[in-house]
């Protein structure tokens, strides 16, 4: 049902800010897969701070929280508001540890994927991001919270000029870096079967085009886990040769419904 695996790297940086999750588990005899990325932003080891929190507190939520509310038959809105709630609460708690060691914050990217419901739900806030790859296409499912994005919606900035713009780490919203009252972004789809799903920082995607990462990452070319990790470290080295100086983090899901289910 699930084949998946993930590349972090440093890159050109001292230290690497980013965090991923992949997780799978069975409640009420339902295997569901939950899976994050998040890019950690502020001074010294303050970037991964946030991020490596942000993922822990994700986990314990899914074994904990989430967890409960399966067991209780809570609806796909009731899980959205526990997520929605946990991230304001991770915010808040950012926020606080900033006051002490510096200011921080992070992005962060997750998808939930519940087959036998047919649900995905995806979380979204920042410049990481969620793409559903078929053989035709290589599609984003989150939309950027990014200057550069902003300026492209309205139509200030061409794709062409965007991709050399200077300004491709400044983000409009985030988790910490000293704000409250943050708006987070909640998507709930249908999974598609025979799909790969991509969680990506944007050190993984800003120097590849999105056909180069459904060429590496069509599904009818990854038809097993060790394949799909050959294909992610391809696109991690093309990016690498490119002279990305950014943190390097993806993960590849792909998801075949199993008897029909999903």
């Amino acid at each position: 049902m699930f084949q998946y695996t993930y590349v972090t790297k440093k890159g050109l940086r001292e230290t690497n800010q980013d965090a991923l999750l992949i997780q799978t588990a069975r409640f009420q005899g339902r295997e569901i897969l939950f899976a994050a990325v998040c890019d950690g932003m502020g001074g010294l080891s303050c970037g991964e701070h946030a991020s490596s929190y942000t993922v822990s507190e994700a986990a314990a939520w899914f074994s904990g929280q989430f967890a409960r509310m399966t067991e209780a038959n809570a609806d796909v809105l009731e899980i959205r508001s526990s997520l929605d709630d946990m991230l304001h609460r991770i915010n808040d708690e950012i926020n606080l540890a900033g006051e002490r060691l510096g200011d921080m914050g992070t992005t962060y990217t997750s998808m939930l994927l519940d087959p036998e419901k047919n649900i995905l739900l995806a979380a979204h806030v920042g410049d990481t991001r969620l793409y559903r790859i078929t053989d035709s296409e290589a599609e984003a499912l989150t939309t950027d919270h990014s200057v550069i994005a902003e300026e492209l919606h309205r139509g200030i900035l061409t794709e062409e000029s965007a991709r050399t713009d200077s300004r491709q780490n400044q983000i409009t919203n985030c988790i910490g870096a000293g704000e409250t009252g943050r708006a987070y972004d909640f998507s709930i789809l249908e999974p598609e079967d025979g799909c790969i799903y991509l969680l990506c920082t944007d050190g993984f995607r800003k120097l590849i085009s999105a056909d180069e990462i459904r060429q590496a990452l069509a599904p009818s070319a990854n038809p097993d886990t060790e394949t799909l990790k050959r294909s992610l470290t391809y696109l991690t080295d093309l990016n690498l040769s490119r002279q990305e100086s950014d943190n390097i983090t993806a993960a590849a899901i792909k998801f075949t419904k199993e008897n029909g289910v999903g």
